[in-house]
């Protein structure tokens, strides 16, 4: 018989917002042979940590979010570069700016959620191992897009808030399907009126169609309503973090 002690189990870091997802994956985890715990998510309430933090013994972590809200999106990313792992981030977002912002915050490798549990298994290993990771084109270029996404919000909204409340007012009926004889009936002035003011919001949104200040106005729109399911930047310390087995 070998006098030799037996491998050590890979131990792995779970965190997702949802807390029965992440003690699902971690028991699946560990019926794979791996070591698993839990990492407490972060509450809706918190604000920027000042520390990083360290979970010895630990090699690797794996995160599953949606990462379809700003509050999300900024837990995530704090608990990636505050937790000193190297992550695998498991989403469903679409590939494209949030798998970016993720990839900043740190992350090794971001994958989509209909990845199988076996490959989840391998790329976390493989992580783990420090032979698997994003290829930096691929790294460089979601980062781009998520900075892009970042500029495009807030040049869109200084835009749109360089308009006077009747030229929003107009903007707002033009997204609603208005047409400009409507919106002049609606506002109680001429047709000319109304096209005057048209003219001035494509000038100050820098677009050259109905169409495209429309277009301008949904983004804000969609981005906005990312915004009201909770900030990017209200969230808590993470120093208090905690791992359960």
């Amino acid at each position: 018989m070998s006098g030799s002690e037996p491998a050590r189990r890979l131990c792995v870091a779970v965190a997702s917002e949802q807390a029965l997802v992440a003690d699902a994956v971690r028991a699946s985890l560990g019926s794979r042979d791996f070591q698993a715990a839990t990492v407490r998510w972060p509450g809706e309430q918190l604000v920027s940590p000042r520390r990083a933090a360290t979970h010895d013994g630990y090699d690797v972590g794996l995160l599953i979010s949606d990462l379809d809200r700003w509050a999300r999106l900024r837990a995530a990313s704090l608990l990636i570069s505050q937790v000193r792992l190297p992550w695998v981030v498991l989403t469903a977002a679409p590939h494209g700016p949030m798998w970016g912002a993720a990839l900043e915050a740190g992350a090794k490798i971001v994958l989509p959620s209909s990845t199988s549990f076996d490959e989840v298994c391998e790329v976390v290993l493989g992580v783990a191992r420090g032979c698997v990771t994003t290829a930096p084109p691929e790294r460089e270029r979601l980062i781009g897009q998520w900075n892009e996404l970042l500029e495009r919000r807030e040049l869109v909204g200084q835009r749109v808030q360089s308009l006077t409340p009747r030229e929003h007012e107009v903007l707002t009926m033009l997204y609603a399907g208005d047409p400009v004889a409507r919106i002049a009936q609606l506002l109680e002035v001429s047709p000319a009126t109304v096209r005057s003011q048209v003219k001035a919001v494509l000038r100050k949104l820098h677009v050259n169609t109905q169409l495209g200040a429309v277009a301008a106005l949904g983004d804000l729109l969609a981005l906005e309503a990312m915004d009201s399911l909770g900030s990017l930047d209200s969230l808590d310390s993470l120093e208090s973090m905690e791992l359960r087995a």
